[in-house]
């Protein structure tokens, strides 16, 4: 055993392709280590804030980690000095990395339950997130040593340019995941990436003195390395043509294209970086949608943010039912960010459906489909439940009547799963909006209110009794970790508005609803001229 060990190690020893390898995984399990270090706030800031004692709790975690790994490193290289042992070590930390994102949310609530001092309980956690994996990451500088030192007079090269790599990839993981990685992708997305290109290393490493079958080891490597990337290629490509937005971003600013449909007058309207889609009616344009090409997870319109608040209240949402197009930013926002969930969007305009396609660039996939239909035709027709249910249907300045209704919203309660929501975005200041709070009311046991700052008001409706604020700041926290919104849930739901006086509302149904009229009726008491 002892002697097939020396064996492996010289093999490294004397080949260069085996001697670069163990220095470019030190870089790589370097960038690993500090990456990962800077993904830990995003697991325990939820849990335990972002102050000094969660920093100061991965830092020592990362430091006590790396010191058990590097005694650990040390006495197994002089014991076993064998590149696909140093392999396997760097596969076990891998492997909880990655699969890390499955028991996270869980672990962490239960020490948040069981240790009241915010300063213990921050370091229970990042000692559970972060010692295993990294102790044996760790491992690998003295490890690494051990294979290349050919000689005495040699050592001292060999450590520092190890311990130097290492250093290096350090400060790119460190960089690149606050600068770049981080702001560009999910935490869980993230978490699979560094675990994959763990994988990927070790698996290199184990292939080192197969020589002839080093390449398809390293070619299956890869492969499974992409393989545990699922979040970061549904963000990037299933819901979205990259490439019609990139060639409408090159086009010259101004009116792109006018499309003539049995419902709207369609313009579609380029100005810098973005794209906005508006109807015209009655001599008024009515801006439906706006994108920006360079960013798809951008919401330019406030209230479109403030709709996302929806998604806090179930439990677990997995099916979103969107009733109302534009350009598709909530339902790409979303489906990008949640890359595990279920979107089905209606809208009643054909033509519409065909410019988001070809303008925005939005695409169908096997879990987020277009249907061209009337809103509330498709969900009579249909017996599927959903957790939450978005209505955001303009013609022109107002909702339809027929989806304004107690009729309308009794039927949308019969679609809920049990603990879902449903949001609808309407204008604030007139008769409508009073009414059609008052209407929501008559049909859900509660209703909840955000302010865009624009005109427009989220009106959130449960089919059961809402969850406390506890709970939804909890929620809240748990998904932005888990998916890292653009816009922080925690401060979306903090914005909740009073109700308004409902004395001059009335109840809207089948048989009684003027949307025209209480459309055009300010309603002024209590606001500013």
């Amino acid at each position: 055993m002892a002697q097939k060990a020396v064996e492996a190690a010289d093999t490294v020893r004397g080949s260069k392709h085996g001697t670069l390898a163990i220095y470019l995984i030190a870089f790589v399990t370097g960038a690993i280590v500090m990456s990962f270090e800077m993904l830990g706030s995003r697991y325990l800031n939820p849990y335990f804030g972002s102050g000094i004692y969660t920093w100061a709790s991965l830092i020592s975690t990362v430091l006590a980690s790396l010191t058990v790994g590097y005694f650990i490193g040390g006495w197994l290289a002089d014991r076993m000095p064998s590149a696909p042992v140093l392999g396997v070590t760097i596969l076990i930390g891998s492997v909880y990395v990655i699969a890390l994102p499955l028991f996270a949310q869980e672990m962490l609530e239960v020490v948040l339950d069981g240790i009241d001092d915010v300063k213990l309980g921050s370091l229970v956690a990042a000692m559970a997130i972060l010692f295993f994996p990294v102790t044996f990451l760790g491992m690998y500088s003295p490890f690494a040593i051990r294979l290349l030192i050919r000689s005495a007079e040699t050592s001292g090269t060999v450590s520092g340019t190890v311990y130097g790599i290492s250093t290096v990839g350090s400060i790119v993981g460190t960089l690149g995941t606050t600068f770049y990685l981080l702001p560009s992708m999910g935490s869980r997305a993230l978490t699979l990436l560094l675990g994959g290109a763990g994988l990927l290393a070790g698996l290199a490493l184990i292939a080192l003195p197969l020589r002839r079958r080093a390449p398809a080891v390293l070619l299956a490597a890869a492969m499974l390395a992409l393989g545990c990337l699922p979040g970061a290629q549904a963000q990037t490509s299933e819901l979205l043509d990259e490439a019609a937005r990139a060639a409408l971003l090159k086009r010259s600013d101004g009116r792109i294209a006018r499309i003539e449909t049995e419902y709207n007058d369609i313009f579609i309207t380029k100005r810098r970086h973005e794209l906005t889609m508006s109807f015209q009616l009655k001599g008024f344009d009515y801006t439906e949608s706006v994108t920006n090409l360079r960013d798809p997870d951008d919401l330019p319109v406030h209230y479109t943010r403030s709709m996302t608040t929806a998604i806090v209240y179930p439990a677990e949402p997995k099916a979103i039912l969107m009733i109302g197009l534009g350009g598709g930013s909530i339902s790409t926002y979303l489906g990008r960010a949640m890359p595990d969930v279920i979107i089905d969007t209606v809208e009643i305009d054909p033509g519409v459906i065909a410019a988001a396609r070809q303008y925005f660039g939005l695409r169908d996939s096997k879990r987020v489909r277009y249907v061209a239909g009337d809103g509330r035709v498709f969900i009579r027709r249909s017996a599927r439940k959903y957790d939450v249910i978005l209505v955001d249907a303009f013609h022109g300045g107002y909702i339809p009547f027929h989806l304004l209704t107690k009729e309308f919203y009794t039927l949308l309660k019969d679609r809920l799963s049990p603990g879902g929501v449903v949001a609808f975005n309407v204008h604030d200041g007139t008769k409508l909006y009073v009414s059609t709070v008052k209407t929501l009311q008559a049909v859900f046991p509660d209703v909840h209110l955000y302010p865009s700052g624009e005109g427009e008001v989220i009106a959130v409706v449960t089919g059961e009794p809402a969850p406390d604020p506890d709970t939804l700041a909890s929620r809240a926290a748990a998904l932005q970790q888990r998916h890292n919104f653009r816009y922080p849930l925690p401060q979306l739901i903090a914005k909740r508005a009073p109700h308004p006086a409902l004395d001059q509302a009335e109840l809207l149904t089948d048989d009684f609803a003027p949307v025209d009229l209480y459309n055009a009726l300010r309603e002024t008491r209590g606001r500013k001229k």
